[in-house]
Order: C-alpha cells, then structure tokens, then sequence
C-alpha cells in the first residue's frame, strides 16, 4: 500500500534530522548519506548505548521526535536503551520517543544544529512590546551583542517544545527597539517557516526569565545536554517577598528554580542578588548537586542618551517628585502617597507623577487611594504607557525621585534617574542601597512613612541640599549599558560546565 504525502514527508524529515545529527554523535569521518533511514537510526543508537554519553542521548532523542525532551522524557528513553538486546536499541529508542513525537506539530521538518556558539532565548522580547526591567536589560544588552559578536537569537514554538529561529519582526523588537515599535503586532512567527534551532555544545543565554512553557525542557537541556546554560539571575522575590506578589507567581518561581537548579552561571544583577541565588545554589549541595556558579555582574546606571537636565518643575510651575516603577504593594507606592499627604497637609505644594505599568489586580489599593487625594484636589498623575522618550524626560524634569520599593533585585529607576542628575529618596538596604554608595540619594527605612516624608520634605526645601546631591549624581563614574554587555558576555564564556 502506498503511503500519503504526510507520512513521506514526515519520514524524509526524520531522516534528514538523523543526517544533521550523525557528526557530532558518530564523528564527522561517517558517511551518512548512503545509509537507508533504519540503519543509520541502528547505528547511532547503538552507538549511544555504548557510549553512555548522556548528551548524545539528548541530542539523538530530540533529532528523534523532532522535540527536545523533559527529564521524564529523557529518562524513559534512557532506561529502554540500557535495557534493550543488542541490535535492537533502535526499537527501544522508537518506542521512547513515540511519545515525545506525538501531536509534534513540526514533525515534518528538518532541524538545524547550531554548534559552539552562543544563543540567547528572547522568546517574550521578541513576542511582545512590553519594555520595563527585565525587557529593558535584555534589549539594551543583546541589541550590542548582536552588533559585536556572533550570536543566535532563538524563541520557541507555541508549544513551547523546542527552539526556532526569529523572523525579521521578531529580531528588530530585539535589538533594534524604538518605542514605536511597542505596540506593532506582526504576523505571527509559528505561521510562517521558521528554522527549529537545536543548541550543541554551545552556551545558551537567558537574558530573560524564560516562557513557563519551556522549562521542563530547558531544564533537561541544561542537565543532561553537552550545552553551558548561563542565565540573568533578577531576584528571588516570589520566594523572598511571596507576601507581596500572588500566589500563582510563587508557584511559578519555584517551577523556573528547576532551570536554575542544573544552570552553570548565574550573571545577578547586583551583590544582593547574588547573595540570594548563591544561597539557594548551596543548598543544593545536599541532593549531590555542585549548584550553577554565582557572579555578581551589576546593572548600569545609566540612560539611554545624555542631555542636558532640564528645569524640574511641571506644567503648573511647580516642582515635580517622580516616582518611576510597575504599581504594585512590593514597589510601596502607597507609602509614598502616604509621606506625600503629609506633606501636602502641611502646605508644601508639588506635583506627583508616578510612571510604570499596573500590576492588575494588585494596583486596585493604590488606584484606590489615587483617585481619593486628585477628589481632594491633590496633584497626582499615572502614566502606564510612557515611550522611552517621556520616560527619560520625566527624569531630568524632575526635582527628585523617589524609589523605596521593599524588595528589588537591582533598583534600575534609581540608576536612571542618578543618570540624570536627578537625586533619588531611596530605599537604604540591599540593592538599592549598592547603587547609592556613589553619591546623589537620600536613603529611607522604606516601611517608615515619616521617615520618607522628612526626607522628601528636605529635597522640596532646601534648595542647597538639593544641589549637593545633584553634584553628586553627576560626579559619579557612570557604568554604562556598554559596560555592563562586555562584563556580561565575558562571564557566559568564561565558565565550563559544571556537570
């Protein structure tokens, strides 16, 4: 009985994953090209088996299904091998990978094995026009590393089960990003033919917190694979500050910990974080695991452009207090309405303008309080989808700003607006206290509204303590966003991998 196109394309494809795969499992002096398809999959499962190489076992599984395995995948397969007769490893190998393969819509297509270079997973920048935090570090850092050094650039299919390349779209929300850009939708990238991306001792960046889709695969990747997987370590809040976030972040967090878990270097964005992930990579010393190495590679502080600060006082000719940040309880914009009322009741005037996305539902108490004091006839404002343009204006418009978020992996807001030359109130430990060591912040108990109020009380009216701190920020040695790429860069290629 003859076979339909499908299964003949399917087949085909399957055999050219095999060719792509037969190098690097069986050498590169053997002839692929000649074998029938059953063959070839007989000698390289056989030659897995013998081996005992634990990331020939991944790769041959994943050219295989045409899908990268969970650990659970990755262990089946390997039992049926070890447990078959010889000459029949590649039936047990079939059978394992039966599964994996099933409703791979991809099936049918070839992989590319992209061998000895760096990658970086930019799956939700690529997808999306968000650009705070996360979004604005990986931007600023792969936009340089893809002008200075060979680099691959990957997302995921929508099913979340293995690598693909970008499309044109995709690549310039990367590294080219204007503001403009941050509402555009393109066609969407699983529509039209992308390339499936399969790493091969190379090393595979993070710069983002991953899609939750994919991390049982990057896990087993990062485990079993011949790949170093370097990852930006943010924060530890889900975990750390599980009080201020919701539930279903916690459970997140502690899934992606899995990633972490088998990783080989966490770059944290400052000494504090680094403290946090170099804690829970010890603890993994008791389950016989070495834990990914921990460096601290701190942010910036910096902008984007350099010009010339101007007048900081609003519309209305009154001085502007910024207060840059996602609204959300951790940030603690409630205290700083709180200090501000005080302030206002004392009969000091001066506007209030808060800039950051809303962390829905957790913004509900602060939209609450907002809209109780502009009834009063306060002057407060909300921006949720400032350019970068306004946001880097608002920073040198401003008088000051204000950042006493209770918990921060880094406190990028402060940095920025220390670029400025705008002075900060700032929260007085961790993170946010390393940025201040250079100069131009007040520091604050953030949970101590008085103690935030005395101090913006101090910025609005006395003109001289101002300037000293205005001095300050600007006579500090900037680390720049180019700084911050080459020190990243050189520790994801420094590290061999640890398991």
């Amino acid at each position: 009985m003859a076979s339909s196109p499908a299964v003949d394309a399917a087949a085909k494809a399957l055999r050219r994953r095999l060719v792509s795969a037969t190098p690097h499992i069986l050498g590169p002096g053997f002839v692929a090209t000649d074998l029938p398809a059953h063959r070839l999959l007989a000698a390289l499962a056989s030659a897995v088996r013998a081996s005992g190489d634990p990331a020939a076992l991944w790769l041959l599984q994943t050219s295989v299904a045409g899908v990268m395995p969970n650990r659970e995948q990755y262990l089946r397969v390997r039992r049926l091998l070890e447990l078959s007769t010889v000459g029949s490893e590649h039936h047990a190998l079939l059978e394992g990978c039966a599964g994996m393969a099933a409703g791979n819509e991809r099936f049918a297509e070839s992989i590319t094995i992209v061998d000895g270079t760096v990658l970086a997973d930019v799956d939700f920048c690529a997808r999306h026009g968000h650009n705070t935090g996360i979004q604005r570090v990986t931007r600023e850092t792969l936009g340089r590393w893809n002008d200075e050094h060979e680099l691959t650039l990957v997302a995921w299919t929508a099913s979340g089960r293995i690598m693909r390349s970008l499309i044109a779209d995709e690549t310039d929300r990367v590294v080219n990003w204007t503001s403009a850009r941050r509402l555009e939708h393109s066609v969407e990238a699983d529509e039209v033919a992308t390339d499936l991306i399969v790493p091969w001792n190379s090393v595979l960046v993070l710069p983002e917190v991953s899609p939750h889709r994919v991390w049982d695969r990057l896990a087993c990747l990062a485990e079993f694979s011949n790949n170093r997987v370097a990852l930006i370590g943010y924060d530890s809040i889900p975990v750390t500050g599980a009080d201020h976030v919701v539930a279903s972040e916690v459970d997140r967090f502690v899934r992606y910990l899995s990633v972490v878990k088998h990783a080989d270097l966490v770059a944290a964005i400052s000494g504090s974080t680094a403290e946090e992930f170099a804690g829970f990579a010890g603890a993994l010393h008791a389950q016989g695991l070495p834990g990914p190495l921990v460096e601290s590679v701190p942010l910036p502080v910096a902008l984007a452009s350099t010009k010339q600060q101007a007048a900081a006082v609003g519309p209305s000719g009154l001085p502007v207090v910024l207060c840059v940040g996602t609204q959300e309880p951790r940030k603690n914009q409630l205290a700083v309405l709180a200090a501000s009322e005080l302030l206002w009741k004392q009969g000091l005037e001066f506007e209030l303008r808060f800039i950051g996305g809303a962390a829905m539902p957790l913004t509900i108490p602060f939209d609450i309080e907002v809209e109780r004091l502009q009834a009063d006839g306060r002057r407060v404002t909300v921006e949720r989808t400032a350019s970068d343009a306004i946001l880097e204006a608002a920073y040198r418009d401003a008088r000051f700003s204000v950042f006493v978020s209770l918990n921060e992996g880094y406190g990028l807001p402060i940095g920025e607006s220390l670029a400025a030359g705008t002075p900060v109130v700032a929260t007085g430990y961790g993170s946010m206290a390393e940025i201040a060591v250079g100069g131009g912040c007040l520091l604050v108990d953030p949970r101590d509204d008085q103690q935030i109020s005395d101090a913006m009380r101090v910025l609005l009216t006395d003109d001289a303590r101002l300037d000293e701190l205005r001095v300050e920020a600007r006579g500090r040695t900037m680390r720049t966003w180019d700084d911050y790429a080459d020190h990243l860069w050189t520790s994801v290629n420094k590290w061999e991998k640890t398991q």
